[in-house]
C-alpha cells in the first residue's frame, strides 16, 4: 500500500539536505541544519481572521501525543499541508533560534513535520525534540537524541543525559564493589553513557520501612516507596552497596532496611512522573536522573534486558516456547493468537477466591504504573511473575476472558515485562484482540 511518505518529495533545499542526512543516518548533521533553518508555524484556520484584524495574538499550535504536549512546526508550507490537511493555508516563519529563545514551557516538546491525528502522513524527515534539546541545538550542539521513526532508544537516551548533575569526586572515597568503581570512573570523566550502561546491568538496594514484607516488590500495588525532599523536589534514593546506603541513612537520619532488585525493575514501576531518582545520594559515585527522563530510560532498560536474555532464553512451558518462536519471527498476529487461547497468571490478594473469573466483581484488577502508564500485568509462568512482583497469590483466567471483561480503556495490558516474550497492548485496543462482538456467545 502506498503511503504519504512514499509519495512525498522535498520542496526546498532544506528538505533535500535533511532527507540526505536521514538516509545517511547522520543525525548530528540533521540537527545542525535545523539549527540554522526557518520553520513554518501553522496558523489554525479559526484564528486567521482574528489575527489579520489584529484582534488575536499568535499562539503556539500544539498537539498531545503519548501524554506530552508538542509544538507543531514544519519545514515548508507543503509539508504543513501534507501533515495537517488542506484547510491550513496560513502560517508564520520563525527562525529556530527564536523558537528556542521564546520556548513556552519546559515540559513541552518540539515536533517537526509531525502529522495531525487522523492524517495519514509520515514524512521521512520527521523529528521530536524535548525542550532542553531545542536549546542545546540552538546553542550549536547537535549531538542527537533521535531523528525520524527508527527505534534507537540508547542513542536517544545517550543525548538526554548529557546534563545530569554529578558531584565532584572526593578524596579517600573507597568504592565498595566493581559497579561503584565503574560509576566513579564515569562520574569523574563526565561519561554519562558509561554511567547509565553500568546501572542498567546491575542490582540496586531500594530503601524500605522496617516492617516491610520482604517479598514485596515495586510491581505490586501499595509498594512503600521511600522519598526525600531535596531543594523542593521529591527524590527516591537507590544505592549500589550497603555501605552507600548506610552513609546516606546516617546523614539523613533514616533507617537502613532495604530490598535488593534489578535496577531495571525499579525503573519499570516508577510511581510518579514528578519524582527524581538519586543514585548513591551524597557519594562521588552517584548522580541524579531527572523525572522526565525516567520513562524513556525504563523502556530502554527493559528492551536491553530482553535482548540480553534472547540467546539463552528457556521457555517455562509450551505456550512460552510458541510465543518465543512467534516473537523471533516478528509475527504479531500469531503471537496474540497463541496468547488468547492460553491461561495466564494474574497477581492477586491472599484472600482472592481461586475460581474467580474476570467478570466477577471481586476479580483482582490491580493496576500499577509500568513505564509511566497505568497497566494490568499478566504472566505466562511463575518465574516471570516472581521476578516482576515477588511471591504472590494468583489466579489463572484465559486471556480471552480478560479481554471480554476489560474494565477500563485507560489501562494498558502488559505481558511478561523485561523478557523476550513481553508485549504491551493499549487499553483502547484490547477489545480488538477478541472475536467480533457478534461472534461472542450470548445467553439464550
Amino acid at each position: 500500500m502506498a503511503t504519504v511518505a512514499d509519495a512525498w518529495r522535498p520542496t526546498s533545499e532544506l528538505e533535500h539536505r535533511l532527507q540526505e542526512t536521514v538516509r545517511a543516518g547522520d543525525q548530528e548533521s540533521y540537527f545542525r541544519l535545523i539549527a540554522d533553518s526557518e520553520l513554518v508555524v501553522p496558523v489554525p484556520p479559526d484564528l486567521v481572521d482574528g489575527m489579520l484584524a489584529g484582534e488575536t495574538q499568535p499562539s503556539w499550535p500544539t498537539q498531545e501525543e503519548d501524554g506530552r504536549v508538542h509544538v507543531l512546526t514544519y519545514t515548508s508550507a507543503s509539508a504543513m499541508r501534507a501533515c495537517l490537511g488542506p484547510s491550513y493555508q496560513h502560517f508564520m516563519t520563525v527562525r529556530f533560534g527564536e523558537i528556542a529563545e521564546t520556548w513556552p514551557d519546559d515540559r513541552w516538546w518540539l515536533a517537526i513535520d509531525a502529522p495531525a491525528r487522523g492524517v495519514p502522513a509520515a514524512l521521512p524527515i520527521e523529528a521530536r525534540l524535548p525542550a532542553w534539546f531545542v536549546r542545546q541545538v540552538a546553542g550549536g550542539d547537535g549531538r542527537p537524541p533521535q531523528v525520524g521513526r527508527v527505534s534507537a532508544p540508547w542513542e536517544e537516551l545517550r543525548g538526554q543525559h548529557r546534563d545530569l548533575p554529578r558531584e565532584s569526586p572526593r578524596q579517600e572515597f573507597q568504592p565498595a564493589n566493581d559497579v561503584e568503581r565503574e560509576l566513579l570512573r564515569a562520574a569523574a570523566n563526565n561519561d554519562h553513557d558509561l554511567f547509565l550502561q553500568t546501572l542498567a546491568g546491575t542490582d540496586v538496594l531500594l530503601p524500605v520501612p522496617d516492617d516491610t514484607d520482604y517479598a514485596m516488590r515495586p510491581g505490586r500495588p501499595g509498594f512503600p516507596w521511600q522519598t526525600r525532599e531535596v531543594d523542593g523536589s521529591t527524590v527516591v534514593p537507590v544505592f549500589t552497596s550497603p555501605e552507600r546506603l548506610v552513609e546516606a541513612a546516617r546523614s539523613a537520619g533514616t533507617g537502613t532496611e532495604y530490598i535488593k532488585l534489578p535496577f531495571t525493575v525499579a525503573l519499570r514501576y516508577w510511581p510518579n512522573h514528578d519524582w527524581l531518582l538519586a543514585i548513591n545520594s551524597g557519594s562521588p559515585a552517584g548522580g541524579t536522573i531527572l523525572a522526565q527522563q525516567l520513562p524513556g530510560l525504563a523502556a530502554w532498560a527493559d528492551q536491553r534486558a530482553a535482548q540480553r536474555m534472547t540467546d539463552g532464553f528457556e521457555p517455562q512451558n509450551d505456550i512460552e516456547g510458541r510465543l518465543f518462536e512467534a516473537a523471533r519471527r516478528r509475527d504479531t498476529d500469531a503471537f496474540f493468537k497463541i496468547l488468547l487461547g492460553a491461561q495466564v497468571l494474574v497477581p492477586a490478594d491472599p484472600d482472592t477466591p481461586w475460581g474467580i473469573t474476570p467478570g466477577d466483581p471481586g476479580f483482582p484488577w490491580r493496576p500499577v504504573p509500568v513505564h509511566g502508564r497505568t497497566s494490568i500485568q499478566i504472566f505466562t509462568s511463575l518465574k516471570w511473575m516472581n521476578e516482576a512482583v515477588g511471591s504472590s497469590r494468583f489466579v489463572m483466567p484465559t486471556l480471552l476472558d480478560m479481554v471480554a471483561a476489560w474494565p477500563d480503556t485507560g489501562w494498558n495490558l502488559v505481558l511478561n515485562p523485561g523478557t523476550p516474550i513481553d508485549a504491551t497492548m493499549p487499553g483502547d485496543k484490547i477489545r480488538s484482540l477478541g472475536p467480533p462482538s457478534a461472534d461472542r456467545a450470548t445467553p439464550p
